[in-house]
């Protein structure tokens, strides 16, 4: 279990520092490059660790109709949703950006009772009140200067 918590907390780390340097690149190139290259770099380092802990065989056995609908999913959900959080951190910035997308578990939650028939129990309910409440401590405040 101490070992899942190390792999998560490093995995924060490394989103919270990939929000900054992204920030920092979008300085001196567009939000669509930046997507491009993080999209490839992703689809590479993902595939030789699938092939270097797994093989070829980690590709075989596998549906075509089940690659078009994760590859409809990845460019509908990570590439576009990539590249609308991109232009929002190049405007809002990370501090104001970063919060917003840490409100996407309200839209799982949401989509999942609306289309899968789900229902929430009081400590979803809870969790996501909260999440509301951060947004909008964080979008309400007064002192903030947008550029």
């Amino acid at each position: 279990m101490s070992l899942g918590i190390l792999l998560a907390m490093v995995a924060a780390l490394g989103w919270g520092a990939g929000d900054v340097l992204v920030r920092r690149a979008m300085f001196t190139v567009p939000p669509e490059l930046v997507v491009v290259f993080v999209v490839g770099m992703v689809a590479t380092v993902l595939g030789i660790v699938t092939i270097s802990t797994e093989g070829l065989a980690a590709f075989g056995g596998v549906e075509v109709a089940s690659l078009g609908i994760i590859a409809v999913m990845g460019a509908l959900a990570w590439v576009t949703g990539n590249l609308f959080y991109f232009h929002g951190l190049r405007r809002a910035g990370v501090t104001l950006a970063a919060p917003i997308l840490g409100a996407g578990p309200l839209f799982a939650i949401a989509l999942a009772v609306v289309f899968a028939g789900e229902r929430p129990n009081l400590l979803t309910v809870g969790g996501a009140f909260a999440v509301v409440i951060g947004v909008a401590v964080i979008l309400t405040d007064r002192n903030r200067v947008l550029r």
